[in-house]
């Protein structure tokens, strides 16, 4: 209904109690949906038979006390479809940098270096880890329990997120709204103008998922705009003075009230 109705948006300027953020909560949860279930798939077609085939180069790696053990002949390489070493495995001490362009990790007796750039690299001290084993299928289980695990995380992250980035811009809404009502001398509070600001949001919110799950990008100033414009109507439902009885609003908490429940019990 926040979509068309002009009687609602009067009901819950001039009758709801509170900010609605429990109301702004509820439809994130909703909305971040489908982008948790996309970002899922995205993750279990993450692992391509190339990946795998890397993986499965791994040897049994040891960590004891702080120093790697791979009963492997050094230098031991891991090389991807095209036969290029991408990953190096070295703990003879005779290797301590990388120094081949496609080569993206190295793993010395008591380090681990990642390329994160051209000519960067970030390095890892391992003589804190006291014991750890590591093999194709230790790796393997591991990823599938992460492709389990990382879209409820991601999920909640992103409504975390998504949740603290819409409470502030509702904020902002808010006083808008509340200059506004000042200016149309409608003599909302800010409260009021709270509920009417996440009304008006939830065309633009709904939107926003859509078009994300959907694959589309539309500029922000759209959705900016479609708030504007429903906020400006909340707002000029509402004139009038706040003690002039309400008439023509739906009163959507009526129905909990005992004399309408026991009324609409006779008609049926």
């Amino acid at each position: 209904m926040a979509f068309f109705s002009k009687k609602l948006y009067r009901d819950i300027g001039r009758n709801w109690q509170g900010g609605n953020l429990s109301y702004l909560f509820l439809l994130l949860a909703i909305c971040c949906i489908p982008a948790a279930l996309l970002q899922r798939e995205n993750i279990l077609q993450s692992l391509k038979p190339k990946d795998l085939q890397i993986i499965n180069q791994i040897p049994d790696i040891y960590i004891k006390s702080g120093r790697v053990v791979v009963d492997e002949k050094m230098p031991y390489y891991i090389r991807n479809a095209q036969g290029e070493p991408v990953a190096i495995i070295d703990t003879t001490g005779s290797m301590n940098y990388i120094d081949d362009d496609t080569v993206n990790v190295m793993l010395t007796e008591t380090k681990l270096i990642v390329r994160r750039g051209e000519k960067a690299f970030n390095t890892f001290d391992l003589r804190g880890v006291y014991t750890l084993h590591l093999n194709p299928d230790i790796i393997q289980n591991g990823l599938g329990y992460l492709r389990e695990t990382v879209s409820p995380l991601t999920y909640a992250i992103f409504l975390l997120l998504s949740y603290i980035l819409a409470v502030l811009v509702m904020l902002l809404v808010s006083v808008v709204g509340l200059i506004l009502s000042n200016l149309m001398n409608s003599a909302l509070s800010f409260k009021d103008t709270m509920r009417i600001a996440v009304t008006a949001a939830t065309p633009a919110i709904i939107t926003i998922f859509i078009t994300s799950a959907l694959g589309y990008r539309i500029p922000g100033y759209v959705y900016i705009a479609i708030t504007a414009v429903y906020l400006f109507r909340g707002i000029t439902s509402c004139n009038g003075h706040p003690d002039e009885p309400v008439l023509d609003c739906n009163d959507l908490k009526a129905v909990l009230r005992p004399e309408i429940q026991k009324a609409l019990d006779k008609a049926a």
